[in-house]
């Protein structure tokens, strides 16, 4: 594979060394849909199936399925500017027009593969995330944070309204991203760099809260007063495991993981903190990727320019063509049903500048995490064509994971190619393309679709026990929606019963059986009727899981002032044998001051 990296380079090196920047560029043409499903170099095992193209999809960067299996997308059309003749470096741009879209996407007849496409909402800036709620769904969309929902049955948004606003507008790479549901029923994002004075969007005159590089995450049912800035501030990335571990990444930092909440950093403003994340994978600069496509000729023009030059401080990936991390986006924590059991809980990263698909299998160490590749030699998915441009993934309902294919021409930001170099590209190459792929394994069947809409809510308790997260996470989205008094026994229930307690099979998806109660222990919070009975118990009687201490020690943190007896069982928990729950423990033992009896 080594050599084939270096033959392809080599080949475009002699190839464009007589090309000056002031002659024309030799052009890469695109390929059509059923030509580009030949172009892949898959795993042994998997396969990428079509799922739908142009003109059911254009310019796809982020996807969401609703309960009733139907695709809400991002269209960032307007990537990576409105018009060529309005760019320029380093410059806000406030004034483009809005090019971006919400396509909603159906299977009408089951098979599998999308047929039916309406626009949902148009007019957007640079949309990049979702949400749902409520019949409705929340877009990232900078510099606003918006509310969308048909209300007639017609496939289109009617109602839209913008819930905050103030996201600088700023790198089109550095944009507000990737909206992901919390345990805790608020909705996380990731922030990137641009930062901004983020205010209501219905009050020009609101409190503005200040963010810079950093994430954030609100309470859907009170907006704008909760909205909190996060540690973080990733560029495009953003995804939770099974345990509410929150990984991230940063083009050159693949997989970040995010171990030191700011709230809990602010208490003591004097202690240095580096950062509050973790590198888990080795720096993208440092990690070989395996290309299939030879790099596109102004990209060899440009990495000879930069190793020629002294004066200029690059990074490896910058100053060679091919052959390492540059681009790593769409971080994702595989937690489907449909592959071998040992891919669960793996991460899936796109790099996007070299046309594939990167697997790194990730392992706990200490209170993070390390990863490593999973193959030394090859790539989960490379792709011989240049136009493929993987951008994001979605845990589906399916069991696989979708991928996003922007399918552009040139997917690099404006301001990194010298003038001379980009004005014989063609930025906007692609924006009338995209596909969306299915990761699967050979001869997979989708199973029919789902149609949790209209699942009771005692279905929907049990639901919390699926195999498959999207399942999971959309049942415990339904129930927090809803609010029902019914759901409280069926819940408390969960809590009771430590039947896989004697599991001990490492490395391999945990039992959704475990998984049941963390998502009971966090409805039962929302719903106000978490009891410290409820808490206690779970202390004293998940001793094989500790991930579930943990959480019972987060959501004990606001009671522990004022309830001696479960302050003395969380202080016991200082010694507990796993060190995530110990540092949950000094996290929320932190705000305490107890008492003496004398009450000093």
């Amino acid at each position: 594979m080594k050599a084939l990296a270096r033959s392809l380079y080599s080949i475009v090196v002699v190839g464009c060394s007589a090309i000056s920047a002031a002659e024309p560029l030799p052009r890469i043409p695109p390929k059509e849909p059923t030509d580009a499903l030949k172009t892949f170099v898959v795993r042994d095992g998997f396969e990428m199936q079509l799922l739908a193209a142009e003109p059911l999809v254009t310019d796809p960067v982020a996807m969401e399925y609703d309960e009733n299996g139907r695709a809400y997308v991002a269209e960032m059309r307007d990537y990576p500017y409105t018009d060529k003749a309005s760019d320029k470096p380093f410059v806000e741009r406030t004034k483009d027009e809005p090019l971006g879209r919400i396509r909603l996407l159906e299977d009408t007849d089951g098979d599998g593969r999308f047929d039916k496409s309406t626009i949902f909402a148009e007019g957007l800036s640079w949309p990049t995330g979702l949400a749902l709620w409520k019949g409705g769904v929340y877009v990232v969309a900078t510099p606003d944070l918006w509310y969308l929902k048909d209300t007639d049955g017609d496939g289109k948004a009617d109602e839209r309204r913008k819930v905050l606003t103030g996201f600088r507008k700023f790198n089109v790479q550095a944009v507000i991203n990737n909206l992901k549901w919390g345990l805790d029923g608020k909705i996380y994002g990731a922030g990137s760099s641009n930062g901004g004075q983020i205010r209501r969007g219905d009050a020009p005159d609101s409190k503005r809260i200040a963010m810079t590089t950093a994430d954030f995450r609100f309470d859907p049912r009170d907006e704008a007063g909760s909205f909190e800035v996060l540690s973080g501030g990733a560029r495009f990335g953003n995804s939770f495991d099974d345990w509410g571990n929150r990984f991230i990444c940063n083009i050159r930092n693949p997989i970040q993981h995010v171990v030191l909440p700011r709230h809990y950093l602010a208490r003591n403003p004097h202690w240095p903190a580096r950062s509050a994340l973790h590198d888990v994978a080795e720096a993208g600069d440092t990690i070989p990727v395996f290309r299939r496509s030879s790099p596109e000729p102004w990209r060899v023009m440009n990495a000879r320019r930069l190793t020629n030059d002294a004066t200029i401080a690059s990074p490896r990936s910058e100053s060679v063509a091919a052959g390492y991390m540059t681009s790593a986006c769409g971080l994702t924590v595989y937690r489907g049903s449909a592959y071998p059991p040992e891919f669960y809980g793996t991460i899936f990263l796109c790099e996007v500048a070299g046309n594939l698909i990167h697997h790194q299998i990730l392992k706990p160490k200490g209170v993070t995490f390390t990863s490593q590749r999973s193959d030394s030699q090859s790539e989960f998915v490379a792709s011989t064509d240049n136009w493929f441009r993987p951008v994001n993934f979605v845990n589906a309902p399916d069991g696989t994971l979708h991928v996003l294919d922007m399918y552009r021409e040139t997917i690099e930001h404006p301001w990194s190619i010298p003038d001379d170099i980009k004005a014989q590209l063609d930025l906007e190459s692609g924006r009338d393309r995209g596909r969306i792929y299915r990761l699967a394994p050979v001869g997979f069947k989708p199973p029919k679709l789902p149609t949790l809409g209209n699942a009771t809510t005692v279905e929907l308790v049990r639901l919390l026990q699926h195999s498959n997260v999207w399942w999971r996470e959309t049942a415990h989205r339904l129930l927090f929606e809803r609010q029902d008094p019914v759901a409280v026994p069926e819940l408390r229930g969960t809590l009771l019963c430590p039947e896989t307690q004697m599991r001990q099979i490492q490395n391999l998806a945990p039992d959704p059986r475990e998984l049941c109660p963390l998502h009971a222990l966090h409805l039962l919070s929302s719903m106000h009727a978490l009891s410290n009975t409820d808490l206690l118990g779970v202390l004293s009687l998940w001793i094989r899981t500790p991930g579930l201490r943990e959480h019972a020690v987060l959501l004990a943190e606001p009671r522990l002032a004022a309830q001696p007896n479960l302050l003395d069982r969380v202080l016991k928990t200082a010694q507990d044998d796993s060190a995530r729950v110990r540092l949950q423990v000094a996290f929320s033992l932190g705000a305490v001051t107890r008492r003496n009896d004398d009450g000093s």
